[in-house]
């Protein structure tokens, strides 16, 4: 106890430097702590993004297809038997089902054309498991055998549409037969989905099915259900059913998305972060403890002519530094919790702010990114900061304490 409390004395004494010290290390919990939110809200908003517009919870794939999917080959399709397969329909928690049939193709205003990616969709079945029909800035939703689409509205200002106008895609059927698709602009959407802004084409799946030659065929079958959390036992359920009649038919949860890799970048990340936090740490306690070390010779000196041995002054020295640590890891952790409090509430448009585009990042969020609100990273910053405190103190402080006492005293 006396040398907890000499220790805790020569840190008011000293209070400059030990304002210093734990300021560095408080910053560097506090940017660490930022960070983690940053990232973990990357990775939840580009999830809940593909799984709300793309993805779904579940899906209905030939295995095949599933291999080739970013191709959108129009072999290995799913017969239209699987669309009401019992199994599907009995899904626990289930909200919708929605088939679709998917293609590559040249979006043609007349004077330019784009890729894009065409999806045709039973409009009453497709929003039930997305919520699009939510996002119309212009126009509304077409009907099955309309000659109708929909588009993003990035896309339509690329290639100067409105409302009203007719488009034409061209594309190649299921016998490599070029054929057009031709239709009229019914609805312009926009999203926080780069994709769907920019790239996809919503056409009525009768139609699309005719100009592909493909039948009653459609690449894949949408699930949604009331909690994400459900899809893991729904695929084993679904797959179970499926492999008694076509082991072809694969069941896919949403977590099996390779679209993005944030969530390995983000593990990545932080142990990059930590590295750096335990390194600014570290370098600021033995230069802080070298720095009183050499200050406080003669009162070492006396200490050992005293009769305290090496490893109490080691424990005087370590106690001091661990306080340092303890106080700038809480301080990091209570900025990096106000900061997060706010970054949740407010978020980052790096959009805006950096003229970003996060997508080429494999981040398909547009417009504002929340953070990530985690406990465990605020104990985390905390336990490191006090352990890089201490284990960083150890050396210096014996390098100190096996002064001879008669040299340290007259700081030879």
């Amino acid at each position: 106890m006396l040398f907890i409390k000499l220790a805790l004395r020569n840190l008011a004494r000293h209070r400059n430097r030990t304002f210093v010290t734990s300021t560095i290390i408080a910053l560097a919990i506090f940017l660490f702590i930022l960070m983690d939110s940053l990232i973990g809200g990357m990775t939840d908003m580009s999830y809940a993004t593909l799984i709300d517009y793309e993805f779904g919870h579940l899906q209905i794939v030939n295995r095949s297809y599933w291999h080739e999917k970013e191709k959108l080959p129009l072999k290995n399709l799913l017969p239209w038997e699987t669309v009401n397969h019992p199994a599907v329909r009995n899904i626990s928690g289930l909200k919708g089902v929605s088939p679709e049939l998917e293609f590559l193709g040249r979006l043609n205003n007349g004077i330019n054309e784009l890729p894009v990616v065409g999806k045709g969709i039973i409009p009453n079945d497709f929003y039930k498991v997305y919520p699009l029909a939510d996002q119309f800035v212009e126009g509304a939703e077409f009907a099955l055998g309309e000659h109708k689409a929909v588009l993003g509205k990035r896309l339509a200002e690329l290639l100067k549409l409105d409302i009203g106008d007719y488009i034409t895609i061209l594309v190649k059927d299921k016998n490599e037969t070029f054929n057009t698709i031709d239709a009229e602009v019914a609805g312009l959407v926009h999203t926080i989905n780069p994709n769907v802004n920019s790239n996809y084409v919503y056409l009525p799946l009768d139609v699309v099915q005719q100009a592909l030659a493909v039948d009653e065929s459609i690449s894949r079958l949408i699930i949604r259900l009331d909690e994400k959390d459900l899809a893991h036992k729904a695929s084993r359920d679904l797959q179970g059913e499926f492999s008694q009649n076509n082991d072809q038919i694969g069941v896919y949860p949403w977590h099996e998305i390779e679209a993005v890799s944030v969530a390995d970048a983000k593990n990545a990340g932080i142990r990059v972060m930590l590295g750096v936090i335990l390194l600014i740490a570290a370098i600021a306690i033995i230069n802080n403890v070298i720095l009183a070390a050499l200050e406080r010779m003669p009162e070492i000196g006396m200490m050992k002519a005293m009769g305290l041995e090496e490893k109490e002054i080691v424990y005087v020295f370590v106690t001091e530094a661990t306080g340092i640590g303890v106080l700038g890891g809480f301080s990091g952790v209570i900025l990096g919790a106000l900061g997060v409090g706010v970054f949740r509430r407010v978020g980052v448009d790096f959009t805006t702010m950096m003229d970003l585009d996060m997508a080429q990042w494999g981040i398909p969020v547009l417009g504002k990114i929340y953070g990530s609100w985690s406990p465990i990273t605020l104990v985390q910053g905390f336990i490191f900061a006090a352990s890089a405190s201490f284990l960083a103190s150890i050396l210096p402080a014996y390098w100190a304490a096996r002064k001879d006492p008669i040299q340290a005293i007259y700081r030879r």
